[in-house]
């Protein structure tokens, strides 16, 4: 039997620090950060005031975040929800958000993340299990979140992964 399961990227679009207001101003975006709303209900990202990735419970007020569901078949939310814990407690990717983000080299650190980075970086993995595994009834599931292989994660800014879930949303594939 084929079920599914949901699960959510959420966008901080609340007041933020001055950090958060920079973060806008670059990106000409009403989101400074994002989350990965979990199947049990737990989010996973950087934390946003300490910079440290982790898996917790957050109270979210609709009116701070934007809640974007998306659906995917549930052995693949699984396994990518088993590989973020274990990047629970890796530093935060400076690099990448200078070299990536700023100056748009592309470098970044493989072993540490930024919120977009991270949200966009699960999403490539359970597009990537489901390409490899060839079986039919992910072939849909597949071409929507084709960016994710065409795209590396650390190309995302809250902004930027904000549109490509939206398109994914809207591509009457649910």
């Amino acid at each position: 039997m084929n079920t599914t399961k949901t699960v959510s990227i959420i966008f901080y679009k609340g007041p933020g620090t001055l950090g958060e207001k920079l973060i806008r101003l670059w990106t000409s975006s009403p989101y400074a950060h994002c989350e990965f709303g979990r199947s049990d209900g737990l989010y996973h990202s950087n934390d946003r005031f300490r910079f440290i990735s982790r898996t917790h419970t957050l109270e979210i007020d609709p009116l701070d975040w934007e809640i974007c569901e998306i659906e995917l078949p549930s052995e693949i939310i699984d396994r990518v929800e088993r590989r973020q814990l274990r990047k629970n407690g890796t530093k935060y990717d400076w690099i990448g958000i200078v070299f990536s983000q700023i100056f748009r080299l592309g470098y970044h650190d493989k072993k540490r993340w930024f919120c977009s980075k991270s949200n966009a970086d699960d999403l490539a993995y359970a597009y990537r299990l489901m390409q490899r595994s060839k079986k039919e009834q992910y072939d849909l599931y597949v071409k929507r979140f084709s960016i994710f292989g065409e795209t590396s994660p650390q190309d995302f800014s809250p902004k930027q992964l904000y549109s490509v879930i939206q398109n994914i949303i809207h591509s009457h594939m649910y």
